[in-house]
């Protein structure tokens, strides 16, 4: 089967709705494709997998720097709800400017229907349906599992509930969600919404809710942002300008003994030297902010966002950093839980 032709087929067939378990375990006998490259003369190819269906690549493993037999033993368990007739693992060589492609396994997803696991080596074909290379194989295995086999989508939201598998923090009983209509709206210009029972819909104030969350913290106030910028002022009625700043807040509240940590996404146009500093092209003030808080008890880190070590070539290491951010907006601080003790409250924003 072509590349285009194999395309095409992965954009058609079935729709698959649930999860795949995948495991790509290793690859033997690929060929060098660094073999008439000048400046690699004594390396060989530098392989990965990326993992796709319909289209969508959903999932790669790490680069095996100069192996023609790769091992990687990496797992996968994706939720899918595609319209496929294959899932398409591809085999490419990382370079310095890119990826070169080796070749690929093809799984008919036909074959997966059944939720038979689906184990073995697979023979790596070229662009012409050719192996790329005598004995060249992928070791995987595939298993699809339907919704209607999964016992977390079988409970609901009742007392039995899981909660999200795979997440880092178990789900928890008693928690409380608070939706808002904007971060700050002024009273009386969003319209009223009538409940049950002859009520109405109370509208909250995100950004004075948070200044009182941090006022009233007393162990720690963590925020994450694409852009954290000090001079905002979160309590803001009839213009008055008497309310402190986000900045002098956090200053305080360290002062007063509170751990106050900021991680803030590193735009790569920024810049700052000594008594010069570079907005960036995207304004999030990053190397102010730090600027702001250096020399005080509130711990700022700037993160970059970067591909896997090692994972892409030059370029796209660069456009990564450069076009995709950290785009979390989260504040989390510790409130009263009444009875002496302490509960998580999170802020979480558009």
């Amino acid at each position: 089967m072509s590349m285009e032709g194999s395309s095409n087929a992965s954009l058609r067939g079935g729709l698959l709705h649930g999860n795949l378990d995948i495991c790509v375990k290793e690859a033997k006998n690929l060929p060098n494709m660094d073999r008439f490259q000048m400046y690699t003369k004594n390396s060989t190819s530098d392989p990965f997998v990326t993992v796709s269906i319909a289209g969508a690549e959903i999932g790669t493993t790490f680069v095996i720097n100069n192996s023609e037999n790769p091992e990687w033993m990496q797992h996968f368990y994706v939720p899918v709800a595609h319209h496929a007739e294959v899932v398409k693992f591809v085999v490419k060589d990382s370079d310095l400017f890119g990826a070169k492609y080796i070749g690929e396994v093809v799984i008919p997803t036909e074959q997966l229907s059944s939720g038979n696991r689906m184990e073995g080596l697979f023979p790596i074909l070229n662009g012409s349906g050719k192996p790329c290379k005598k004995g060249a194989v992928l070791s995987l295995t595939i298993q699809y599992i339907p919704v209607e086999m999964m016992k977390v989508y079988q409970m609901g939201v009742g007392n039995e509930c899981e909660g999200v598998p795979g997440t880092y923090f178990p789900l928890r009983k008693g928690g409380r969600v608070t939706l808002y209509q904007d971060a700050h709206v002024e009273d009386g210009t969003l319209p009223s919404v009538d409940l049950d029972g002859g009520m109405k819909y109370m509208h909250g104030k995100c950004w004075e809710d948070m200044a009182d969350a941090i006022r009233q913290a007393r162990k720690l106030i963590y925020i994450t942002g694409w852009s954290i910028y000090h001079p905002v002022r979160l309590v803001r009625r009839n213009n008055d300008q008497t309310d402190v700043t986000l900045g002098s807040l956090l200053k305080q509240r360290s002062n007063e003994g509170v751990r106050v940590l900021l991680l803030v996404w590193d735009d790569p146009t920024s810049r700052s030297f000594p008594k010069y500093r570079t907005q960036g092209v995207m304004n999030t003030s990053d190397e102010e902010t730090r600027y702001y808080f250096k020399n005080s008890s509130v711990q700022v880190i700037i993160c970059p966002r970067s591909d896997a070590e090692g994972r892409h070539g030059i370029v796209k290491h660069s456009e990564v950093g450069a076009y995709y951010t950290h785009h979390q907006k989260t504040l989390i601080v510790d409130a009263d839980a009444g009875q002496g003790r302490r509960k998580i409250v999170g802020f979480s924003e558009g």
